[in-house]
C-alpha cells in the first residue's frame, strides 16, 4: 500500500518552524507496512491544498496531512476539504464536550471562536482530540483516504496512536514487517560500508533490507524483514544480528530505542557505580545527555563546566603550569581534570572534555576540532586525542557521545 504525507502551513515554507511532523508520521506508517512514496509541505491557500490533496489521492492509497486547522482566519483547512469532499460543517458533540473540559480545566471562558472548532464537515469521520481544539477527520474518495490532523505535535501524535493507527489496521490489508535498528559508534561511514560488503551479500540473499542512517550520535543500521510469517521475519534477523556482531561487534553499543546515554546509564547501575564529568568546550552538554534520562541521580553525581582556565585551576586544581606550558587542550590538563573529577566528588568512574569547538580559538597547532578526550576508574584510564571537524555544533555532539563511547568500553573490559 503507498501513502503520502502533507504538512500545510505558511510557516513551514519559510522556515519560521521545522517540520518534525511528516518524520514522525512516515516512520509510523512504514512500520504499519505503508510504503511513503512522498512528502509534500504546501501554504495554507485553499488552492493549494486542493490541487495537493487531489494529486496525492491518485498517487497513494493513504495520505495524511497535519496542519491548518486551528481557530484562526489563516487555517482554511476544514472548509477546504468540505468543498472537496462535499457535505456540511455541523457540531460534533463528543468534540465539542472535550473543548468545554478543556476550558473548565484551564479556567478559561470559552469564546464562540473556540466552540466553532467543534464545527466539522458531516462527509468525514470525526477523530478526537483529547488535548487541542482541533478535531481530527478522515474523508474517503473512491478506495483513497485522507487523513487530517492538527499540526501541533504532541496532540497530533496522540490522535495518530489512539484513533487513527487502530483505524488503518482495521481498513488496510497491509504486510507484517519485522524491523531492528542497530546502534553503532566509533567507525565512519564509509569504512563501515566497507566492513559489511560481504555482510551485505548475506543480506541480499536472506531477502532483508538494510539502511544506513548516520549522525553525531553513530551510525544506525536498520534492517528490515518484510512478509506475511512474522515468526521466519524474525529468525531472520536474528541470524543477521549474529552475522553483524561477527563483523562488526565492537562498534555495536545498543538496539532500537538504546541511545548511547541510555545504555551507558544501565550498565552504570548494573555495577551500582556513580559517574561524575568535568567539561569544557562541551559546556554542559555531556551532562545535559546524562540527567535528561529520568532516574539519572542514582549513577550521576555532578559535573564542572571549566570553561575557563581560572575554573579549571580554581575548582578542579589543574597546576597552572600545566595550562602554561602544555594548554588547555592538552592530555596533560585532561588528566589533571580527571584527578580533580575524582577529588571533588568520589564517583567510581570520571570523564573529562577539552578541546577547540571553533570556530575560533584554533593554532596552527591545534585546528577547530581538536578534542581531548578522557575517560577513568579508580584503577584504570584512556585519555586520547580526537579531530573532529569544522562545525562548532556536531564538534560538541561528537565529543560527548565519544566520551560516553570510550567511558562504555572501558567499563565493559573491567
Amino acid at each position: 500500500m503507498k501513502a503520502a504525507v502533507l504538512t500545510i502551513g505558511d510557516e513551514l515554507l519559510i522556515g519560521q518552524i521545522v517540520d518534525t511532523n511528516s518524520v514522525w508520521i512516515a516512520d509510523k506508517l512504514t512500520n504499519l507496512g505503508f510504503d511513503v512514496i512522498k512528502i509534500l509541505s504546501i501554504s495554507d491557500s485553499p488552492d493549494a491544498i486542493a490541487a495537493a490533496v487531489n494529486e496525492l489521492m491518485t498517487q497513494a492509497n493513504l495520505v495524511v496531512s497535519t496542519g491548518g486547522l486551528g481557530p484562526t482566519s489563516d487555517d482554511r483547512t476544514k472548509e477546504t476539504l468540505c468543498k472537496l469532499f462535499g457535505g456540511e460543517l455541523q457540531v460534533h458533540p463528543p468534540s465539542l464536550s472535550l473543548i468545554e473540559q478543556l476550558f473548565q480545566k484551564r479556567g478559561l471562558h470559552l469564546t464562540e471562536t473556540n466552540r466553532n472548532q467543534a464545527f466539522i464537515p458531516s462527509s468525514c469521520i470525526p477523530v478526537l482530540n483529547h488535548h487541542g481544539t482541533a478535531p481530527g477527520m478522515i474523508f474517503r474518495k473512491e478506495n483513497a483516504y485522507l487523513v487530517s490532523l492538527p499540526g501541533v505535535p504532541f496532540e497530533m501524535k496522540d490522535m495518530f496512536t489512539q484513533e487513527v493507527e487502530p483505524f488503518l489496521k482495521q481498513n488496510f490489508i497491509l504486510p507484517s514487517i519485522t524491523r531492528i535498528t542497530v546502534n553503532t559508534f566509533g567507525i565512519p561511514e564509509s569504512f563501515l560500508f566497507d566492513r559489511l560488503r560481504s555482510f551485505e551479500q548475506f543480506l541480499n540473499f536472506s531477502g532483508i533490507a538494510l539502511a544506513y542512517l548516520p549522525g553525531p550520535s553513530g551510525i544506525k543500521l536498520r534492517l528490515t524483514a518484510r512478509g506475511d510469517n512474522l515468526i521466519k521475519n524474525n529468525t531472520l534477523l536474528d541470524n543477521a544480528i549474529e552475522e553483524l556482531k561477527k563483523v562488526i561487534g565492537e562498534y555495536i553499543y545498543g538496539f532500537n530505542d538504546e541511545s548511547l546515554p541510555v545504555v551507558l546509564s544501565n550498565r552504570l547501575r548494573e555495577k551500582q557505580a556513580t559517574l561524575a564529568l568535568a567539561e569544557s568546550c562541551t559546556g554542559g552538554y555531556l551532562s545535559h545527555l546524562i540527567t535528561q534520562l529520568a532516574g539519572s541521580s542514582e549513577i550521576y553525581k555532578g559535573g564542572v563546566v571549566a570553561y575557563s582556565n581560572e575554573v579549571k585551576q580554581n575548582l578542579l586544581g589543574v597546576n597552572p603550569e600545566l595550562l602554561s606550558i602544555y594548554g588547555a587542550v592538552s592530555q596533560q590538563v585532561v588528566e589533571a581534570m580527571l584527578d580533580g573529577v575524582f577529588k571533588i566528588f568520589n564517583t567510581e568512574y570520571a570523564i573529562a572534555v577539552s578541546g577547540i569547538a571553533g570556530p575560533t580559538g584554533a593554532t596552527n597547532n591545534k585546528p577547530v576540532g581538536t578534542t581531548w578526550i578522557g575517560v577513568a576508574s579508580k584503577a584504570e584510564r584512556h585519555v586520547e586525542l580526537y579531530t573532529f571537524g569544522n562545525l562548532r555544533e556536531i564538534n560538541i555532539q561528537r565529543s560527548a557521545y565519544t566520551a560516553l563511547f570510550q567511558l562504555l568500553k572501558l567499563i565493559s573490559q573491567s
